[in-house]
């Protein structure tokens, strides 16, 4: 898990120490050369995306975003080595996927990048950038061709009735839980989040170490009401074909930390997401069931540590649903579908450690509630997310999760044959980081920078 982590501090020294004036070098060719050879070996990867004619400077929305805050000198120099951290960071994983036996291998790739990365980013004018923008991840010919403004309208009824079905959920009583899945025990209070932010854009920046700290403090137990095989959280595994499945052996949970700006703050989010084998059908006509199937549980933490919020998604952007945790927070007037809010007070995880009841089968969020003593108890691990996008295939090749389109293919749904119109692309699929769309009316990710004031007045 630390590999990645200690390889950004690498190249973060690296950046400190490089000299601007190296400038007649060969790395702007080796760079584009490597992506051409990338190109021509298929490998793609929806996270990986860059500045135009800046490949060596990585983006995001929330990149994006900042890059419109760096006004002064500092803030400019510190955005080129976040952007130049993300390429690091795709780069690297993305020519762990070429052939050993080809004419750039893995191991000649790394050294360029360790070579270059650094050079390009040394002599990089942040006042000569072009403006940064990532594409939503909705199709709007698909709006077009499918008549959005009148379908949208049509789809009206339908969603109303998800929201009232989804409230009435949290009200319903809970399953009775069957077993738990913990995870490993937190030794103290991890450092506070503002003292992380002591830097020119004043954004929380863990290293390795308190990273998996602030991870462990704040991670949910998880509930569920059966054992059968398709209700437990698994690590993502691929065949000698790259198809993927889930295996039940190993229980873990992919993390991820995350930003968002919220009333002039930039707040540190940690991502965790479960994957479970299926979705089973309930019946043939059902569109919702299919291979794959997980939550991600995200928390909003404020400055001193404390929890402002949670939110949780399904991987197909779908069933985005809020947990105010700060009494003072009021649901602002969303536009478009609205994610669903938790009704009932929630515990700060800061101080005690929460428990998520989830549906049989569906994997909905029914319950928040604490961890029982008496219950059947496994644990489970922390996996960097990333891992899904270089994982080892069992033919000794090494392949992705993910298509070029940032969707898993094997997990496709059936309700994309009649959601379409509504803009999201193969509709139920699960999706990686920085795909999920998460309303049909209107336009909405789970990333998005702002997301935080959006919800909340």
């Amino acid at each position: 898990m630390y590999a990645i982590h200690t390889a950004r501090t690498v190249l973060l020294l690296m950046l400190l120490w490089v000299p601007a004036a190296q400038a007649n070098t060969d790395c702007e060719e080796g760079y584009f050369a490597l992506q051409q050879t990338l190109k021509q070996a298929g490998i793609e990867d929806a996270q990986a995306q860059t500045l135009p004619e800046h490949p060596h400077l990585g983006i995001n929305r929330w990149l994006a975003y900042l890059q419109q805050q760096a006004e002064t000198p500092a803030q400019q120099q510190q955005w080129i080595r976040l952007a130049t951290e993300k390429a690091w960071q795709d780069q690297s994983l993305m020519i762990q996927r070429l052939p050993p036996e080809g004419n750039v291998t893995p191991a000649a790739a790394m050294a360029l990048l360790q070579r270059c990365l650094p050079i390009l980013a040394a002599r990089t004018d942040f006042t000569q950038l072009p403006e940064a923008s990532v594409p939503d991840s909705y199709a709007t010919w698909l709006r077009a061709v499918g008549i959005y403004p009148l379908t949208a309208w049509l789809a009206t009824g339908s969603i109303n009735n998800y929201h009232q079905e989804m409230s009435a959920r949290f009200s319903q009583p809970a399953p009775k839980p069957q077993r738990q899945y913990v995870p490993p025990t937190a030794v103290g209070f991890p450092v506070a989040p503002s003292s992380l932010s002591e830097n020119p854009l004043q954004i929380p920046l863990p290293n390795a170490m308190q990273r998996q700290a602030l991870l462990l403090n704040y991670a949910p137990v998880l509930m569920v009401a059966d054992e059968q095989p398709w209700n437990q959280p698994g690590r993502i595994e691929l065949n000698e074909n790259g198809d993927p499945a889930v295996y039940t052996r190993e229980h873990v949970s992919y993390t991820w930390i995350s930003w968002t700006r919220y009333r002039e703050q930039n707040l540190l989010q940690l991502n965790y997401q479960f994957w479970f084998s299926e979705r089973p059908k309930s019946s043939w006509l059902d569109g919702y069931g299919g291979e794959l199937d997980g939550l991600i549980w995200r928390v909003t933490l404020k400055p001193d540590g404390r929890v402002l919020y949670y939110d949780s998604i399904h991987p197909c952007g779908c069933y985005h649903k809020v947990y105010p945790v700060e009494p003072t927070l009021k649901q602002a007037a969303i536009e478009g579908d609205k994610p669903v809010f938790y009704p009932h007070p929630v515990a700060d995880a800061y101080e005690q450690r929460i428990s998520l009841m989830l549906a049989p089968d569906t994997h909905y969020v029914v319950r928040i509630g604490s961890a029982e003593e008496q219950l059947p108890t496994d644990s489970y691990g922390f996996v960097d997310a990333d891992s899904l996008r270089a994982l080892p295939r069992r033919d000794g090749q090494v392949g992705s999760l993910f298509n070029g389109n940032g969707l898993v293919p094997e997990s496709k749904r059936g309700e994309r044959w009649y959601l379409w119109p509504m803009g999201v692309p193969s509709a139920g699929a699960m999706r990686q980081p920085g795909e999920h769309a998460i309303a049909f009316k209107g336009r909405r990710h789970f990333d998005e920078p702002t997301l935080t004031d959006i919800l909340f007045e």
